[in-house]
């Protein structure tokens, strides 16, 4: 690749900050113009720009699969930075909120009830991951500053405490917002982002009480070479970038997509009308087309 280059961007913001794109876009032209790198200045031209809220692959996707049968739901994006929802009613969303509850909130929560502990620890999220929903004293002792054995065992059982108070404290904090916000029609939750799978076994346990349909993920299927490392967090990204391709498709008549079997099994899905045929693509490039497609919820 030189340092000139010509791009399609699309990018994903939290629904709550979707109204600052145009900002976004001004900024984006004027750093493209020259910026410094290790191998010199690169230049940018943007081609195309489209900016959607989070959440938006997964409301596409599902609306290609359920059609007419779609339900009506509330997206809930849990992320590290924050969460945000969006209502879809008939097929079409709605404007969507958010809020500081990301997995930061857990965090900082969790540290103000330890010693020595500040949220700007990169280890953190790793080892809260890890230690469960026990919030295993032993994985958690990783997180210790001391140095003797039982000092070090003795941190991570306060901690464990600590650390099972503010994921408590978390996960309700959560209900009561969606409370706040879930309409009387709404009819299923469709969980994704990396916190979400966090605090599942809660979500699950709670609305299940409820009799309320949870979807996760919208039990999308990612790749093995895209979802390594990264996962369900992958999910609306990768979701967002097959209606790309598939709207790409249709503008220019390219026939790159075939039907291939499922591979994920009825038995692992949470919510069997969440199923549908996955699709390979072949991303072999092709002639760009003299106009670019737009993110239009109405293709």
């Amino acid at each position: 690749m030189g340092n000139d280059v010509a791009a399609y961007l699309s990018i994903l913001l939290p629904p709550g900050e979707v109204q600052d794109k145009e900002q976004l876009q001004l900024r984006l032209k004027d750093t493209f113009r020259g910026f410094d790198t290790p191998a010199g200045k690169m230049r940018v031209k943007m081609l195309h720009c489209n900016i959607s809220s989070e959440g938006s692959g997964v409301f596409f996707h599902r609306r290609r699969t359920l059609g007419e049968n779609m339900p009506a739901s509330m997206y809930v994006m849990l992320g590290y930075r924050n969460a945000s929802v969006f209502t879809v009613r008939s097929g079409s969303s709605g404007a969507g909120i958010t809020s500081n509850f990301g997995m930061s909130w857990l965090v900082n929560n969790f540290t103000s009830k330890t010693s020595g502990l500040s949220p700007d620890n990169p280890n953190i999220i790793e080892v809260l991951i890890e230690a469960g929903v026990i919030c295993n004293p032993q994985v958690i002792q990783k997180l210790s500053r001391k140095r003797k054995h039982n000092e070090i065992q003795l941190d991570g059982e306060l901690m464990s405490k600590a650390l099972l108070l503010a994921r408590d404290e978390y996960w309700r904090t959560i209900i009561r917002w969606l409370r706040s916000k879930i309409d009387e029609d709404i009819e299923e939750l469709v969980f994704f982002g990396g916190t979400a799978d966090y605090i599942r076994p809660e979500i699950d346990a709670y609305f299940q009480k409820e009799g309320m349909k949870v979807c996760w993920h919208g039990d999308i299927f990612i790749p093995d070479e895209i979802s390594s490392g990264i996962g369900n967090r992958m999910a609306h990204v990768w979701a967002l970038h097959q209606h790309m391709i598939i709207q790409f498709d249709k503008l220019t008549g390219n026939t790159r997509s075939e039907v291939v079997p499922l591979t994920k099994s009825v038995e692992d899905s949470t919510n069997n009308a969440c199923e549908e045929v996955k699709r390979k693509y072949n991303f072999t490039l092709c002639e760009r087309p003299t106009t670019f497609i737009a993110v239009n919820e109405n293709v």
